[in-house]
């Protein structure tokens, strides 16, 4: 009966769900989150947040959710702090209900803040949630890596047929050094996470070009050991060659918005 009791409070009073995490709504961060959310929450509370709210793991779960949100917002002046579009603080809040790991849920929570000031609110755009959606953990990881480059060099090896046979058989295709410079759960997946990174807009690799630098691409050379795989392939008396090429994967302008929407960066004064 009791819980009953404390389910239709929390119903009737939606507006004020986040009086259930933080026990002081003066502090001035929490003051932010309100302002930030004051609609969101109207929109997102319905029935659905304050009954998951009841569940103590749940609930744990989405506090340290808007305690990342909030100490974001503390880098933002008061003046800048606008109120969030429902269209992209809605959905945010509900991935964020349920999302267990930090670094995706950082991802929601930076773009989130984006959305919460008036200096940065142009660069969240709604479609991105769904694109945080399909990341791996891995791909989260490279995400927040590619903030402010521009590309990432990429080799092929293919191993071409004594004369009279046209034929090659590809060794390596797109070899980058990113399973080096990061820490991946699963390095040996990182040809399907660029695969997945270009198939969302984020990369581009279909311009069959290349840079001019030669010193971009030698310590990709000396990471996929191409001496001795051009070596071991021509020793063996049905390749004459081991071909190297060259190419890049470029970071497309949706990448980079992307990218930035969810980064988060101090505002530097």
């Amino acid at each position: 009966m009791e819980a009953g009791k404390e389910l239709i409070g929390l119903v009737k009073d939606v507006p004020q769900v986040l009086t259930s995490i933080y026990q002081d709504l003066a502090q001035p961060g929490v003051k932010k989150v309100g302002t930030a959310l004051e609609t969101v929450l109207e929109f997102s509370t319905s029935i659905l947040l304050p009954v998951k709210l009841l569940n103590e793991k749940f609930k744990l779960n989405f506090e340290k959710r808007l305690n990342d949100y909030k100490e974001k917002l503390d880098t933002i002046p008061e003046e800048d702090i606008c109120e969030v579009n429902p269209q992209i603080g809605t959905p945010i809040i509900d991935k964020l209900s349920y999302t267990t790991n930090d670094e995706i849920a950082d991802l929601f929570t930076s773009l989130l803040t984006k959305a919460s000031s008036s200096k940065t609110v142009n660069l969240a755009h709604p479609s991105f949630i769904q694109l945080i959606e399909r990341l791996s953990v891995d791909e989260a990881r490279i995400i927040k890596h590619l903030l402010n480059k521009d590309f990432i060099p990429c080799i092929s090896l293919r191993a071409h047929m004594k004369e009279g046979n046209r034929g090659f058989m590809e060794i390596l295709k797109n070899g980058t050094s990113l399973q080096t410079e990061l820490e991946l759960l699963f390095p040996q997946n990182i040809s399907t996470y660029l695969d997945n990174l270009t198939s969302m807009g984020v990369l581009d690799i279909s311009h069959q070009l290349h840079k001019m630098d030669e010193n971009i691409y030698n310590n990709l050379y000396e990471q996929y050991e191409f001496e001795k795989v051009n070596e071991s392939y021509t020793k063996t008396g049905a390749f004459s060659k081991v071909e190297k090429k060259k190419s890049y994967y470029q970071i497309t302008d949706f990448g980079k918005s992307f990218i930035k929407a969810c980064s988060f960066e101090k505002i530097k004064n």
